[in-house]
């Protein structure tokens, strides 16, 4: 099975967003390219929509409520 991604963005997020993800079946990575710029991303098993777009929408709305992320 192959794996969807959804919001992406810059710096790392902490310990509170991967239970958040977790809680949602979905993975957080925080990842540092090699010339140090850091990413954050989520990865879930790919299902398929409306399940895909669905599930970022949750874990978004979680991450906004939490004060995680900004809502744009």
């Amino acid at each position: 099975m192959s794996e969807f991604m959804f919001c992406l963005g810059p710096g790392h997020l902490p310990a509170a967003a991967r239970r958040i993800a977790r809680k949602h079946d979905a993975v957080l990575v925080n990842y540092t390219e090699p010339n140090g710029t850091r990413r954050h991303w989520f990865t879930a098993d790919n299902l398929g929509e409306p399940f895909d777009s669905g599930r970022a929408k949750v874990v978004k709305a979680d991450l906004v409520a939490a004060g995680l992320i900004a809502d744009k």
